[in-house]
C-alpha cells in the first residue's frame, strides 16, 4: 500500500482505527513507539486526540507499506516526513519515518521544504518544529497552528435629547427669530451634541494552517438618525447641530429647523455663503459665488460663474442657467428647475425639469425631463437613476450626446473605472508570477541579489493579490447592482446621431436618425422601440 506524502485526504473514523493491523514483526517494534508517541501527544495536546488517532493510523499503515517495499526493492529507501491535516485545516501535525535498508536521512531543510509544497503555509510553530524536529523519528508533533476570526463589535446610537415633534417658528423678519417661552420647543446651538455613535468595531479574520482565510462575522452599523441640518462628526462618533434652531424629529430622524431669507444680487462673492434653511436671491448669481443652503433656493434672475448648492432641498433658477465650461456648477438633493441649462454640471437628488440642456454633465438620481419649449439635449452627458424623457436628443449640426439610465447614475461609470482597473492588476500580477516562478527555478543556484529580488517581487505580488480581490468584490458588487432589472427608459419624438447609450453593463452607439424613440433594455440587449 503506498500512501501519498500528504495525507489529509484520507481521515479516518475512531471505528478504523481500532482495527487491527496486520504487520510483520519488524513493523510491531515501530507501532509499539507510534503507540507511545501518540499516547503522549495526545496527553499534551488533549483538543487533539481525534487528530492524533487518525494520524498514528496512518502513519502505522505507511511504516507497513514501507516495510514491503524496502523487502521488495531491496534498496535503500530515504527517510521521510508525513504530515497530517485537521479535517477544520486548523492544526497540521508531523512525523519523521526513518530510512530502511540503510537510506539517507532528511534534513530539517528538506522537512521544512516539503511542509511548504504540502500546503501548510501559516501558523508555524517555528521553534517548537525545530525542537520536535530533534527528537528524531516515529515522534509525533504539531507544527501548525491556524487563527480563529475574532468577532467585532456592532455600533450604538445613545441619543441625548428628547424626540419633540414640534418645530414651529416664528418668523419676525428675514433674520431673526424669537423662540416663544411656552412653546414645547427644544432649542439647541450650532454644534451641540444631539446623540453619541459607537462605531463598529471589524472584527479580525482567521486564517487556516493552509493560508485560506476565515472571515470574521460581519459588524453592523448602528442606524444613526441623522436628519435634516444635523452633521456627522468627530470621526463619525458623533451626530451634532449642524445650525443653531429647534430640534425636532420627523421620520424617526432629528431635524433641526430655520429659516433665513437673503435678497438682491450676488456676484464677485469671496469664499461661501452658507445659509441655514431656504434661500432666495432677487437678482443673478455670478462672478464665482459659491452659495450654499440647507432648505430650497430659489433665483430670480440667471445663473452664470457660480457654485450653487442645496444639501436639503429644490434649486430654481428663473431666468436659466447661462454657465462656463469648468465654472458652474448646481448640486441639489431634491430638484432643479431650469428654462436653460448650458455649460453647466448638475448633481441632483431626485429629478431635473427643463426646456433646453446644452453642452452640460448632469447626473440625476430620479429623471430627467426635457418635454417642455424646444425640449432639446445637445452635445451633454446625461446620467439618470430612472429615466431620460425630451422632444429631441441632438440637432442638424451633428454632435454628441451620452445617456446613461436605469441605475443609480455613478454606478455604470464605476463598473467602466473599476473593470479596467481590475484588469491592469491582473497583468501585473501574471508578470510578477511569471517573474518570481522564473527565479524559484533556479533553487540553490540563485545568487544572493536573486534572493532579495524574489522577496521583493513576492512581497508586490502579495499587495497587487490583495488589491485585486479588493477591486474583484468591489466589481462583484457593482455586477449584482448592474444586473438587477430597470425599468430605466430613453423616450424622445426626435433623435440624431451620435448618442451613445449605456443601461446598466450595455452600451450601444446609435449612429442613425430616429424617431418616436423608446430606448430600453431586455436580454442583455438594447431596444430602440
Amino acid at each position: 500500500m503506498d500512501l501519498a506524502l500528504f495525507d489529509r485526504l484520507v481521515p479516518r473514523g475512531t471505528g478504523e482505527q481500532k482495527r487491527k493491523l496486520f504487520a510483520p514483526a519488524p513493523c510491531m517494534n515501530k507501532f509499539s513507539e507510534l503507540d507511545e508517541t501518540s499516547r503522549e501527544a495526545k496527553e499534551q495536546y488533549p483538543d487533539d486526540v481525534k487528530i492524533v488517532d487518525e494520524f498514528t493510523w496512518v502513519l502505522k499503515q505507511t511504516c507497513k507499506a514501507r516495510y514491503k517495499k524496502a523487502l521488495e526493492e531491496q534498496q535503500p529507501l530515504k527517510a521521510e516526513a508525513r504530515f497530517f491535516l485537521a479535517e477544520d485545516r486548523m492544526s497540521a501535525y508531523a512525523c519523521l519515518l526513518p530510512p530502511e535498508n540503510k537510506g539517507d536521512e532528511i534534513t530539517l531543510d528538506e522537512f521544512l521544504e516539503d511542509m511548504h509544497y504540502e500546503g501548510i503555509n501559516f501558523g508555524i510553530l517555528q521553534e517548537q518544529v525545530k525542537q520536535e524536529f530533534e527528537a528524531g523519528y516515529l515522534h509525533i508533533f504539531p507544527v501548525a497552528r491556524g487563527k480563529l476570526p475574532q468577532e467585532g463589535q456592532d455600533g450604538k446610537v445613545t441619543e441625548l435629547f428628547q424626540r419633540r415633534r414640534n418645530m414651529g417658528l416664528e418668523v419676525q423678519n428675514a433674520s431673526q427669530v424669537d423662540f416663544g417661552e411656552d412653546v414645547p420647543l427644544q432649542p439647541i446651538r450650532k454644534g451641540s451634541v444631539i446623540c453619541l455613535i459607537r462605531l463598529p468595531r471589524a472584527g479580525t479574520d482567521g486564517m487556516d494552517v493552509t493560508g485560506q482565510t476565515l472571515p470574521c462575522p460581519k459588524t453592523v452599523r448602528a442606524r444613526i438618525p441623522q436628519g435634516e441640518n444635523t452633521i456627522i462628526n468627530r470621526g463619525g462618533q458623533a451626530l451634532t447641530a449642524g445650525v443653531d434652531g429647534i430640534l425636532y424629529i420627523e421620520n424617526d430622524q432629528f431635524c433641526i429647523h430655520e429659516q433665513k431669507i437673503i435678497d438682491g444680487d450676488l456676484d464677485q462673492f469671496q469664499g461661501t455663503l452658507r445659509i441655514s434653511g431656504n434661500l432666495y436671491v432677487g437678482g443673478n448669481v455670478d462672478g464665482g459665488a459659491n452659495i450654499e443652503a440647507s432648505g430650497d433656493i430659489v433665483i430670480n434672475g440667471r445663473v452664470g460663474r457660480a457654485r450653487v448648492t442645496s444639501t436639503g432641498g429644490t434649486i430654481r433658477v428663473q431666468r436659466g442657467i447661462y454657465g462656463a465650461s469648468g465654472k458652474t456648477f448646481l448640486k441639489a438633493a431634491g430638484q432643479v428647475q431650469s428654462p436653460v441649462v448650458e455649460q453647466a454640471v448638475l448633481t441632483v437628488g431626485t429629478s431635473v425639469i427643463t426646456e433646453t440642456i446644452l453642452n452640460s454633465e448632469v447626473q440625476s438620481g430620479g429623471t430627467v425631463y426635457v418635454m417642455s419649449g424646444r425640449g432639446m439635449i445637445v452635445d451633454s452627458v446625461i446620467r439618470a437613476g430612472d429615466s431620460i424623457l425630451c422632444q429631441r436628443a441632438g440637432n442638424l449640426a451633428g454632435g454628441r450626446n451620452q445617456f446613461s439610465v436605469g441605475y443609480p447614475p455613478e454606478v455604470p461609470e464605476s463598473w467602466k473605472r473599476v473593470k479596467a482597473e481590475l484588469a491592469d492588476v491582473q497583468a501585473t500580477f501574471e508578470k510578477l508570477w511569471e517573474t518570481t516562478t522564473g527565479l524559484r527555478r533556479k533553487g540553490s543556484r540563485m545568487s544572493g541579489e536573486e534572493q532579495e529580488l524574489l522577496e521583493r517581487l513576492l512581497e508586490q505580488r502579495g499587495l497587487y493579490a490583495e488589491k485585486r480581490e479588493a477591486l474583484a468584490g468591489e466589481l462583484k458588487e457593482l455586477n449584482a447592482v448592474l444586473s438587477k432589472k430597470t425599468k430605466g427608459r430613453i423616450r424622445c419624438e426626435k433623435l440624431f446621431p451620435l448618442v451613445e447609450v449605456q443601461i446598466g453593463r450595455v452600451a450601444e452607439t446609435i449612429t442613425t436618425e430616429e424617431e418616436l424613440c423608446e430606448i430600453h433594455a431586455a436580454d442583455n440587449k438594447i431596444f430602440l422601440r
